[in-house]
């Protein structure tokens, strides 16, 4: 064989190697993509089946407390809320 043809035939086995490699880096970035979208999926099914719950039990903390009473503890709750997803975010 030709000098040429051996290298063309080298770089060509290489070459598949390295597909091969970048094939499987994809194979499981798509596996943890999967699984993150997966978990979501759960989440948001979870809250589907629960919202009803949540409506009436807003409208219980409602009449419970009176309206003035709800918006200040739904204020404050919003405000912690962002808190702890900036410290969330900190800790990152």
């Amino acid at each position: 064989m030709s000098s040429r043809l051996v290298a063309l035939t080298a770089r060509r086995a290489a070459l598949q190697a390295e597909c091969a490699l970048q094939r499987d880096d994809a194979v499981q970035a798509y596996a943890g993509i999967t699984s993150g979208a997966e978990r979501i999926d759960r989440v948001v099914a979870v809250l589907r089946r629960l919202t009803p719950v949540f409506i009436v039990g807003g409208v219980v903390v409602v009449v419970a407390l009176g309206p003035a009473r709800a918006i200040n503890l739904a204020r404050r709750g919003v405000t912690l809320a962002i808190y702890a997803l900036q410290a969330r975010s900190l800790m990152r």
